[in-house]
């Protein structure tokens, strides 16, 4: 199955995005809000230092201030991010610093900005002191930039363990819940197969999964309880009726051999036809009815399909010619399978009255027999509507394109190949139909 197809996979996917989603956005705001207030902090230093020079400046001088400016750069800092300075004059000349240029920064605003620096950016603030003298402060954005890409680092590790721990623990809940659903879709599967003891062997938990298969074992339990109980109906019946119409048929035949007019005789013949034909039809549910009434127990025989099948194509070679149909067979030697020989033989004959019955003269049969065990019989006749062949195995059921018939030879194929745990389905042959049993 399309693992895609499945709705618990698709719902993971889309929450393991949602979650991805969030932990990026959670990253950026966390990031932009570090860098936000380390920038904050930065200004907030040379602020202080700005402040402290101005001191300097008001207690000792230009002489003073130059001086502590060339301690404070001699200080190499830890982070070997050193400190920057700028001090000019009214003429613009530099007297201080180890800044060569002078910023496009408004020094009468003390305004602050960034500007790039043989070591990389840094924010700078110039300030306007007495005399006309312009002091610039500055600090390094290395180190912030260094912290940025260490959170961004571990944020992408983080959301790559995030979204592998999601997706594994997603996928992992998915596969669970496909399962259980699997096991209703087989149960449903195996019961429209004819498999009437099918379950989903609901677990027991209250969940909506858990309750919904002990809804669908319950349901499917009655309505085997009614499958069952029509059968039983119409096979009562049959047994009931069959009897009276042998013998309604015998006093017909009776009345025929005393009988001299031919109008008379024509008429009784047509009776017995009709009454023949209402035997077979129940000798048809007492077939059903002795085939399916095993149950699944164990099948012990060994039967030799290849056999098997060989004799009963040797039967059907002779009035296949007859009417003029092109019978053929491929047998594989030596396919067996554990069964019951006398229900074998009537699946396959059953497949192969349905073929010969409904293909016009100068049409093709053909029979394989293959290991597995595989069993198709296939013809190029008029074929099965599309519309027929999941209901043309069911009791009464014919194809849209037959004629003449009770509809219960297939139905008899059927319950055979149940019985034996095998499946019957029917396929386009383009043009005709293929009859293929096969294991479940």
């Amino acid at each position: 199955m399309n693992r895609l197809a499945s709705i618990a996979v698709r719902q993971t996917l889309v929450s393991t995005v949602i979650i991805l989603c969030a932990v990026l956005g959670f990253a950026a705001v966390a990031i932009d809000t570090t860098a936000t207030s380390m920038r904050a902090d930065l200004l907030r230093t040379i602020d202080t230092d700005i402040a402290g020079l101005a001191d300097v400046m008001a207690g000792g001088g230009v002489a003073e201030l130059r001086l502590r400016i060339g301690d404070r750069i001699a200080l190499a800092p830890a982070d070997d991010a050193p400190a920057l300075y700028l001090l000019i004059d009214r003429a613009g000349v530099r007297l201080a610093g180890n800044l060569t240029d002078l910023p496009v920064i408004d020094a009468t605003r003390s305004a602050a900005g960034e500007i790039d620096t043989a070591a990389g950016s840094a924010m700078v603030r110039a300030t306007r002191l007495r005399g006309g003298m312009t002091l610039v402060v500055g600090r390094s954005l290395g180190p912030a930039a260094a912290l940025t890409r260490h959170l961004e680092r571990a944020f992408a590790l983080t959301a790559v363990i995030t979204l592998v721990a999601a997706l594994a623990g997603g996928l992992a809940a998915a596969g669970r819940l496909g399962g259980r659903v699997a096991r209703l879709n087989d149960a449903f599967d195996r019961f429209d197969r004819g498999d009437l003891a099918a379950r989903a062997d609901a677990p027991v938990g209250t969940d909506e999964v858990a309750l919904l298969s002990q809804h669908v074992d319950a349901h499917l339990t009655k309505i085997e309880h009614l499958f069952r109980a029509q059968r039983q109906i119409s096979d009562d019946i049959a047994h009931e009726l069959r009897t009276p119409l042998v013998h309604l048929d015998t006093r017909l035949l009776e009345a025929l051999d005393r009988n001299t007019d031919p109008a008379v005789a024509s008429s009784l013949e047509r009776a017995r036809a009709d009454v023949r034909s209402v035997v077979s039809l129940f000798d048809a549910l007492l077939d059903i009815a002795l085939a399916g009434s095993a149950g699944g127990g164990v099948l012990a025989t060994c039967v030799d399909l290849s056999s098997v099948a060989s004799d009963i194509v040797e039967l059907y070679a002779a009035s296949a010619e007859e009417v003029g149909i092109d019978f053929a067979w491929r047998i594989a030697p030596g396919v067996t399978m554990r069964g019951e020989p006398m229900q074998i033989s009537r699946l396959i004959a059953n497949l192969l009255d349905n073929a010969l019955k409904y293909v016009p003269s100068g049409s093709r049969v053909r029979l394989t027999v293959a290991p597995g065990p595989r069993l198709v019989v296939e013809d190029n006749g008029p074929g099965v509507a599309a519309a027929d062949r999941e209901t043309i195995f069911e009791r009464f059921r014919r194809s849209t394109a037959a004629g003449s018939g009770h509809g219960l030879g297939l139905a008899l194929v059927r319950v055979i190949a149940v019985r034996h745990g095998l499946a019957a389905r029917v396929e386009d042959a383009a043009p005709g139909a293929r009859f293929v049993i096969e294991p479940c």
